[in-house]
């Protein structure tokens, strides 16, 4: 039996024939998961949560040969594969469609549990939006979600696309949101700094603080332009994002008014975002569903400015995944090097991709340490470059990045010639 703890929406307890009482604090991610059977992601599990995705955002039947004979641990590994990457609420709809389908009793229950807390997460985001809107435009401000709820907006379902923090966008009310002295984004922290909230305004690309326990991002700038080295034509691309902004309005479910970026801005912004998750961070099918959705409601276009890009590059693999596992059927150029490196970093975002060939020494051999350190920046960059072109990566920039987290950070130069 599953319960889900009445009026709290931040801790889910639940409980199974095959699995001990479990209290989990929920974040950006999703809410509950079985921990008893590995986690790692397989081809099995893919291909199943993607089958049933692909049902979900198509309208049509799951490929019922994909789950027969299925065991217990191949359906309990799709759901940890679709909590790691956020989209678990959206499976359901899957199975609607596809009732031949078998799924064990308290993995469904657990995937319902999922799409109940997904709902209202949705619900809760929306008003604590609908109170930043009103905050904002008492001191003349418009404030615009970018990704998350406004994005939402776009699946068939709205409230089962799970957002973890509330990214805005900010501008003088009724000025041109491309102008950049009609940013008020500094204004907009004062509002929060004058009710008491702490405002964490340590990362240049946007300030970050938590309204009534909501994590909001109220963005300075779109891309990260201070790392800009480590991520190709940010600058560029951060002025035609701002060129393309041009917001407009729209409802979200539960009737909020908000303002909503273009389709022209979400084309590139998505896309970047995706980029920046694979080269630095963890991709994962998450970013591949937004693209999907994305794209089968407003195909593909590559505007100049992304023309000969690592970008460029990016999206044509990101619509050649999304028309193999998502049903999506635009036109791009293949690249199958490029599209397989996405597609394994997202059957596993905790894995290295790039670090995966160099093999880590058993020794105490101080030099050996320190070449094993260098061979794995020197191997990162040069795939990143191998995959996206020459933009994409830097062992100069990459080497002075570490010396210089080194220099901000004096205590861990201990580390550089250990393993650790």
């Amino acid at each position: 039996m599953i319960k889900i703890l009445p009026q709290n929406i931040q801790s889910i307890m639940f409980t199974s024939k095959k699995q001990p009482v479990v209290q989990k604090q929920v974040s950006a991610a999703d809410s509950v998961c079985f921990n008893n059977i590995s986690k790692s992601p397989d081809y099995i599990s893919s291909k199943m949560l993607l089958s049933l995705l692909k049902s979900t955002l198509n309208g049509q039947k799951a490929d019922i040969s994909l789950f027969q004979g299925r065991t217990y641990e191949d359906w309990v590994r799709m759901y940890n594969l679709g909590h790691d990457s956020a989209v678990t609420p959206l499976l359901l709809d899957g199975l609607k469609n596809t009732p031949e389908i078998k799924i064990p009793d308290d993995v469904l229950e657990n995937m319902k549990l999922t799409e109940t807390f997904a709902k209202r997460y949705h619900i809760r985001q929306e008003e604590i939006l609908g109170e930043l809107i009103k905050l904002s435009a008492d001191n003349g401000i418009s404030t615009v979600p970018i990704k998350g709820l406004g994005f939402s907006l776009n699946y068939p379902d709205p409230q089962k696309r799970f957002g973890g923090d509330i990214d805005v966008f900010t501008f003088k009310h009724g000025t041109d949101s491309s102008k950049t002295e009609n940013n008020m984004t500094y204004l907009f922290d004062e509002i929060f700094k004058k009710q008491g909230i702490n405002v964490d305004t340590d990362h240049p690309k946007h300030s970050h603080f938590r309204y009534k326990g909501m994590p909001i991002e109220n963005h300075r700038t779109f891309l990260d332009l201070k790392t800009q080295f480590r991520m190709p034509d940010a600058k560029k691309l951060d002025k035609y994002l701002l060129k393309v902004f041009n917001p407009s309005e729209a409802v979200l479910p539960m009737g909020t008014k908000t303002l909503v970026p273009s389709k022209e801005f979400n084309n590139v912004f998505l896309a970047y975002h995706s980029m920046t998750h694979f080269l630095l961070g963890g991709i994962n099918f998450h970013h591949l569903s937004d693209w999907a959705v994305h794209i089968n409601k407003n195909s593909l276009n590559i505007p100049k400015e992304v023309k000969g890009t690592a970008l460029e590059k990016f999206m044509y693999a990101m619509t050649n995944l999304s028309n193999k596992y998502l049903g999506t059927n635009v036109e791009a150029p293949k690249n199958q090097k490029l599209e397989d490196a996405i597609f394994n970093k997202m059957l596993d975002p905790s894995k290295d991709y790039f670090h995966n060939t160099i093999k880590r020494p058993e020794t105490k051999n101080s030099f050996k340490i320190f070449k094993y350190k260098y061979d794995v920046i020197r191997n990162e960059e040069l795939q990143k470059i191998d995959l996206l072109g020459p933009k994409a990566g830097s062992v100069r920039k990459a080497l002075f990045k570490a010396f210089m987290n080194h220099v901000h950070n004096p205590k861990t130069f201990k580390y550089v010639l250990k393993l650790v």
